[in-house]
């Protein structure tokens, strides 16, 4: 690296990402969430300090959330994976639980719109 380019902190490398990045402690409170994740629809708060439960305020979908936590901290170490059609586009959401010397200590979820045709799955164009 040359010494006249600027280093890109990680945050900053975060928010430039077309993913929604959120992370979360093992409660459920956000203590990240990068750009994508901020601009996103949600029925609810998702602002850092906020519980992701009140983001999810139908009880089949608070019902799941509490599960995959309930899962994590039973020591799953597998993240879970599922297509959300909540916004009115398909996404793909991952959350993948984060672990410290075997302790859950939080989870990031990954969000990213999925275009399905068929078996075939592709990033639409209109990501930005």
């Amino acid at each position: 690296m040359k010494m006249t380019e600027k280093k890109v902190g990680l945050e900053e490398l975060l928010d430039q990402i077309p993913v929604a990045l959120t992370y979360v402690d093992p409660d459920g409170y956000i203590l990240y969430r990068n750009r994508t994740a901020a601009n996103r629809p949600s029925p609810g708060p998702r602002e850092k300090g906020k519980n992701i439960r009140d983001c999810h305020a139908d009880p089949q979908s608070l019902k799941k959330i509490v599960k995959i936590f309930d899962d994590f901290k039973q020591g799953r170490s597998i993240p879970h994976h599922y297509v959300s059609r909540r916004t009115g586009i398909q996404e793909l959401v991952t959350l993948v639980p984060i672990f410290q010397e075997d302790r859950f200590v939080g989870c990031l979820s990954v969000i990213h719109p999925l275009e399905i045709q068929g078996e075939n799955r592709t990033f639409p164009s209109s990501v930005k």
